[in-house]
């Protein structure tokens, strides 16, 4: 619960009116949840917008949310420039959004790992090739399961041993 907590105010900052026009975040206590489990109540919260897009195939259940996330193979030093980019970028336009700079995100999700514990497990909507991994380059080159009916969106599903957080960012061009 501790570990929840601590993320919990870390990233505070995102959940402003400011930052709640491009993410949506959630922080929690039970490492047991799947990442679908962890991501669904985020797309079904009544104050979410779901988008222009929603369709009848959009996802709407854990079953359909587990067929959209993958599990991604990655260190810590790789996970960190991706987590910045998804919670300062606007996914739409590539320019910086948000409530924090480049080096402030840096600094709080270098914290928001470290809490959850090097065994922490990720989870994403999108694939990027080894390249983008490699040197941090977020910018392109990505496919994706949507999960939105917005333009453009990024789930990350980080369960760690004693806390979770998921991020959800959105985007329209």
């Amino acid at each position: 619960m501790a570990a929840a907590l601590r993320m919990a105010e870390l990233l505070e900052p995102l959940t402003t009116e400011a930052g709640r026009r491009f993410i949506r975040v959630q922080v929690g206590a039970d490492p047991l949840q799947t990442p679908a489990e962890l991501l669904l109540p985020i797309l079904l919260d009544p104050a979410f917008d779901r988008g222009e897009y929603v369709t009848p195939e959009s996802p709407t259940t854990v079953p359909e949310l587990a067929r959209a996330l993958a599990e991604l193979s990655v260190t810590v030093a790789q996970i960190v420039p991706f987590l910045v980019h998804t919670c300062t970028t606007d996914l739409a336009y590539g320019a910086t959004r948000g409530p924090w700079s480049i080096k402030t995100a840096q600094t709080v999700l270098e914290c928001v790992v470290h809490t959850l514990g090097a065994r922490t497990r990720w989870w994403t909507i999108v694939a990027y090739p080894a390249w983008c991994w490699e040197h941090g380059d977020f910018s392109t080159g990505f496919m994706s399961n949507p999960v939105t009916g917005h333009d453009f969106d990024r789930a990350v599903v980080g369960i760690g041993d004693n806390a979770t957080v998921t991020l959800l960012a959105f985007a329209d061009s």
